[in-house]
């Protein structure tokens, strides 16, 4: 069935939305205003309503009775259930993206891999070895990106689904300039290379270990954070 012009308007919307909360163009907590949206993206306030109901629909947005649209702002104990399920899902994607994963798929991934080279340089020549806004958003969206070729590498279109709305709800909490230290910087794309070594040489159980590692490493970095 062919769209009508409304609900083409509604998804674009939706999507410019959705898009400019994974950038952190808004930090968490941030209140949404639908006149204010609907005069940035050009559109009424009808659209901007029903992007700001779906993405609330998915966990991205919170609705708060009296006080509008927000930025979803997790506490500690949210964190740790968003981390807990990711653990068991991102184990299991792992298992199966070594045994099925494809040559071009492998390629993206070491693509991913060298752009965050370039990334780490620019992070180590700056102020106080920190990412800046702009290449912590890079960064996250290289993250994004490699986690999906990675997932979709499974196989399994509900397990991509179900591990992506729950990855951006962690690019959401990560999405701050001076949460990416060099360091982390550095084991984090450690881990990615490893990845992608495992899972060329199609080692089930190595590609598990490496991804509870990886996504543990990646709680215990935000909580640290949400503490400080």
């Amino acid at each position: 069935m062919t769209s009508t012009p409304s609900s083409s308007l509604a998804d674009e919307t939706y999507h410019a939305i959705r898009e400019r909360v994974a950038a952190g163009y808004w930090a968490p907590g941030t209140r949404l205003v639908n006149r204010k949206l609907g005069a940035e993206l050009g559109v009424s306030m009808v659209p901007v309503r029903e992007a700001l109901n779906r993405l609330a629909s998915e966990g991205l947005v919170e609705h708060v009775p009296g006080a509008g649209a927000f930025v979803r702002l997790l506490d500690r104990k949210q964190i740790v259930q968003l981390y807990a399920l990711r653990e068991q899902l991102e184990c299991f994607a792992a298992r199966e993206a070594a045994a099925r994963i494809r040559p071009d798929q492998l390629e993206q991934l070491e693509r991913l891999c060298a752009d965050w080279r370039t990334l780490l340089a620019r992070i180590q020549q700056s102020k106080g070895r920190t990412a800046t806004a702009v290449v912590l958003r890079r960064w996250l969206d290289n993250d994004l990106k490699f986690h999906r070729v990675l997932i979709e590498a499974a196989d399994n279109p509900w397990l991509t689904k179900m591990v992506m709305d729950l990855r951006l709800l962690s690019v959401i909490a990560r999405n701050k300039p001076g949460t990416l230290p060099l360091d982390s910087a550095e084991r984090t794309h450690r881990d990615h290379e490893k990845l992608v070594m495992i899972l060329r040489k199609g080692n089930l159980k190595e590609a598990e270990r490496v991804m509870r590692r990886h996504v543990t490493d990646g709680r215990e970095f935000i909580l640290r954070h949400l503490e400080e």
